[in-house]
């Protein structure tokens, strides 16, 4: 297999575990943090505050993570990175308000700093003929993760109807163990490579206060205000589904016993939808070739306009579907429709 194209397939699986591990988590922590509270009331840990603080420094430590990367390189950041993640999973053995918000934080720096020099070692592994089949082939394989994880959680919680005791700590032993292997894999990656087969270790090395400057310039160019706005709701939307949704779900009794089961497949069908909507807009887009000849697709403002359409119909749907209340606790409310 060429080199570079081991080490984009390898990095995708590296993030299939570990993904798989802390996508389930975050689907599930609001639903599952309040069955803890329930059994121990003293906890008062929520999980829209963690998954808060999580993305809320991750936007911060994004000022810095480059100039980590430059530092280490993106195989080192990628392990520091992974690592901070699996801290954060472990922490749930031990719960407690403190160390969940702390270990929230922990894995916002970690995740700046894994995505960081994740996209430097795709694009160092790429030149402009590889650079969309890389990425699709990335984006695909790690997005499996949203099948292995959710599905282990539905298989978790088959027959139950809530997070009891010995439930919770299955799920957190095989999300640590999952976690940890998606880890250790980091550490077969290569060196990245150019087209030559050169060895290709890192970006130029500048200063910590000079790679601040370059950050700060590139995010008040004009397309990158631009893109901001998409980047808005984008943010916005990963917030809904990857933890308000599923536990809107779970929340909605009027749904049947089985609604805890339901947060799962729910994550499950999001995973087939990522990676079923990635297939199909790679399909049908339109492709740009070294000679500068495009073959006919859909442009990409008609794949915007489509992924536009597409959002407001499922927003809709769930509006008449999940009572308004959902998304803080039970509730035996229902909205325009019963949703059982």
């Amino acid at each position: 297999m060429d080199k570079r194209l081991y080490n984009i397939s390898l990095l995708g699986l590296s993030f299939t575990f570990l993904f798989a591990a802390y996508q389930s988590m975050g689907n599930i922590e609001k639903t599952l943090l309040r069955s803890v509270q329930n059994d121990y009331p003293s906890f008062t840990g929520d999980g829209y505050t963690s998954l808060s603080i999580s993305y809320f420094v991750f936007g911060l430590a994004n000022w810095i993570s480059p100039s980590v990367v430059n530092l280490t390189g993106c195989k080192i950041a990628m392990i520091i990175g992974a690592i901070c993640y699996t801290m954060f999973l472990v922490s749930f053995l031990w719960l407690s308000s403190f160390l969940l918000y702390l270990m929230s934080a922990v894995q916002g720096i970690g995740a700046a700093i894994l995505w960081t020099a994740q996209g430097t070692y795709l694009t160092l592994n790429s030149d402009s003929s590889t650079m969309s089949r890389n990425t699709g082939i990335f984006w695909t394989i790690s997005n499996i993760s949203m099948l292995l994880g959710n599905a282990f959680v539905f298989y978790a919680l088959q027959d139950k109807n809530d997070f009891d005791v010995s439930t919770r700590r299955f799920i957190y032993t095989v999300l640590i163990a999952t976690s940890v292997f998606g880890t250790l894999l980091f550490l077969l990656l290569r060196s990245p490579v150019n087209l030559e087969g050169t060895v290709n270790e890192r970006v130029e090395t500048i200063s910590f206060i000079q790679q601040i400057k370059y950050t700060k310039s590139l995010f008040l160019t004009k397309d990158m205000r631009l893109l901001n706005v998409t980047f808005f709701f984008t943010g916005l939307h990963l917030s809904f589904y990857a933890g308000v949704y599923s536990s809107s779900i779970g929340f909605t009794e009027r749904m049947g016993s089985n609604r805890k089961q339901l947060v799962g497949l729910s994550g499950l069908l999001i995973g087939c939808g990522e990676i079923l909507g990635g297939l199909l807009f790679g399909i049908f887009g339109q492709k740009t070739f070294d000679n500068n000849t495009t073959s006919k697709g859909l442009s990409h403002s008609a794949v915007i306009a489509l992924g536009f359409i597409i959002n407001i119909v499922a927003y809709g749907l769930i509006f008449i579907n999940l009572p308004d209340d959902s998304p803080f606790g039970d509730t035996i409310a229902k909205s325009f429709i019963n949703p059982k």
